[in-house]
Order: structure tokens, then C-alpha cells, then sequence
């Protein structure tokens, strides 16, 4: 607007020349003049209007990839892994942010990295910040001392030979064990082995089985002789055999054979035994001679009585035995 004023009138009017053109870029001058009633004339008054381009003013926007709060393990780079972040802006389109910020992967800890920009316009991004957290992520690991699978012979003494569990970040660290050995029983046993790092990461359990078994077989103990004799067509009594076990405590012997006392000659009875695990023990046998109660007949060859001069040589024609059995 404008106003102007004089010595003697007290009211001017004023006279705009020009206008403004606001559909084109550039300067539009305005020229204010006037006059009071004796004619005189004022100064004209200039006023220049420069249209310009719209200025950009709009900040553009970031936006970050991946997560956030972002887990990185110890040991690792978090440069190799950034996700990184994106920027948007209304006039120049995608920009790139820069991060700042450092994160030590090998020290457990929090570390923020910040993402800033500006566009062309000189319009800065609000910040956008990610929070990197470097902790122990890894949980350790178990190896057995000694085998995994242990067979023992029942009644024999087991001393564990323990394992060890180490962390990328702890080092070594406590193994914890579950479960017991009972070696006078048969049976399968797990001994399980635990461990958790600092961090609270747990180890996968490791198992070692022991498997409690009876491989020794019985023994079997004759009663009597090992040879006996017994008279044809009379009743013969065994006196059998017993048998003992590592583990069993009472185990059955079997016998095999049967003594035909009407027949005479040489018979055999045989002893098995096998315990509850299926070991056989070592057979034992006993021979019975059936005897013949009838005696053998001797004849003899040639004449009963012979006669000889003196001094001559005798030539005996000598005898021949017959049995009714043999």
C-alpha cells in the first residue's frame, strides 16, 4: 500500500502505475506518483516486485533398513553387515545418508550410529539413529573326554572321564552333569553334559551312554567223577552238576543224554548251562561205563595137557577169551 501527504491539502490521492504478474518468474516495478490541488507533483515512488521460483523447504525424510535395535555377535564387523538407511526428498528425490558413529564388535556393548542428509536446498533430514548392539551370541561348545559310547562288564568300577566346554568370548567354562552309572545293574545309562556361557547362551547338551552288560558265562562244577562205572541191567543215579555266574545268582543246568544200563559199554552225559544275558558256559561231560555182570569164558588152544621131553622146547599154542558183550 501506500499514503501520501502534503503542507496544505490533507488529503492526496495516489496513482499506481504498473501491475504484478505472478504467473512469470522476474522483476514487475510499481510506480506511485501524486498531486495536490495546486498542481504540484510528488516524487514518483518506485517499488519493485521480483517473482521468484517456489524455494524448496521441505527436509527430506530418512528411513532406515534393517533392524533397530540391530544384534551384531561379538567378533563380528559391523561394517560388513550395515543394513544402512535411505533418504527421500520431495525435489531431489533419493539421497544418500551418512552414518556416523563407531562400533567395537570385539567389546560387548551399546552403540548408537547416526544417519543425517541434506538436499540440495540445503535442507538437513531430522537424524535418524540406530542402536547397534554388540553382545555374546555364540554359546560355547562341548566335547567329550573319551568315548561317547562306553560298554562295561557288569560288577566293574566306571570313572568318568569328564568333558570341556569352551566360549569364543568366556573361554572355558563350567560343564554341569545329569544322570548315574549304577554298574552292578544291566542296563543302558546317559550320562548328559550341560553349559552356559556369561551371557547366558546355552551349549548344545552333549550325551555319553554307557551300556552295563554281562559277557562272562557261568561255570559249571561236576559233582562226582568224570568216569564212573555202573552194572549192566542195574539203576543208575546221577549226581548231576551246579553251575555259578558273575551275575546270576542261581543258574540252571541241563543235561543231555541218557545212561541205557541194559546195554553195556561207554555213554556219555553231557552239562549245559547259559545265565539271564545268553552266555553259554562251557559244557562238561561224565563218562559211564556200563559194565557187563557176566564174565568172559577163556579157551584154551590145543590139548589141556601136554607132555614134553626134558630139555625140550615148549610152544604154547596159548587160549582165546569170549564175552557176551565185548
Amino acid at each position: 500500500g501506500f499514503t501520501a501527504a502534503d503542507n496544505v491539502d490533507t488529503s492526496i490521492s495516489v496513482v499506481t502505475l504498473g501491475t504484478v504478474d505472478t504467473t512469470v518468474a522476474g522483476p514487475n516495478i510499481l510506480t506511485y506518483t501524486a498531486k495536490d490541488l495546486a498542481g504540484n507533483n510528488a516524487a514518483p515512488v518506485i517499488r519493485i516486485v521480483i517473482v521468484q521460483e517456489p524455494m524448496d523447504s521441505v527436509p527430506p525424510v530418512i528411513t532406515l533398513d534393517g533392524a533397530n535395535p540391530f544384534n551384531l555377535s561379538v567378533g563380528e564387523s559391523f561394517a560388513a553387515v550395515d543394513p544402512g538407511a535411505t533418504a527421500s526428498d520431495d525435489v531431489d528425490g533419493a539421497l544418500t545418508p551418512n552414518a556416523s558413529g563407531v562400533v567395537n564388535g570385539l567389546v560387548p556393548g551399546l552403540y548408537p550410529i547416526t544417519y543425517t542428509v541434506s538436499d540440495t536446498a540445503g535442507n538437513a533430514a531430522k537424524p535418524v539413529t540406530r542402536l547397534v548392539i554388540v553382545s555374546d551370541q555364540d554359546p560355547p561348545n562341548i566335547i567329550l573326554s573319551g568315548n561317547a559310547l562306553v560298554e562295561l562288564e557288569v560288577g566293574s568300577d566306571f570313572t568318568d572321564p569328564g568333558a570341556q566346554a569352551d566360549d569364543a568370548v568366556d573361554g572355558e567354562v563350567k560343564v554341569t552333569i545329569t544322570g548315574s552309572v549304577d554298574t552292578g545293574t544291566i542296563g543302558v545309562y546317559s550320562l548328559i553334559y550341560k553349559a552356559s556361557d556369561a551371557s547366558g547362551n546355552n551349549a548344545t547338551p552333549v550325551v555319553r551312554t554307557i551300556v552295563v552288560e554281562d559277557t562272562t558265562p557261568p561255570v559249571i562244577f561236576r559233582n562226582g567223577l568224570a568216569k564212573t562205572e555202573v552194572l549192566q541191567n542195574t539203576t543208575y543215579t546221577d549226581a548231576g552238576a551246579s553251575a555259578s555266574d558273575n551275575y546270576d545268582s542261581s543258574v540252571v543246568v541241563s543235561t543231555k543224554g541218557e545212561i541205557d544200563t541194559a546195554q553195556a559199554g561207554i555213554q556219555v552225559l553231557t552239562y549245559t548251562a547259559s545265565d539271564s544275558s545268553g552266555n553259554k558256559a562251557k559244557p562238561v561231560t561224565r563218562v559211564v561205563v556200563v559194565v557187563s555182570d557176566a564174565p568172559p569164558v577163556v579157551t584154551l588152544n590145543g590139548e589141556k595137557d601136554i607132555f614134553l621131553n626134558v630139555g625140550e622146547a615148549f610152544a604154547d599154542p596159548g587160549a582165546s577169551a569170549q564175552d557176551d558183550q565185548d
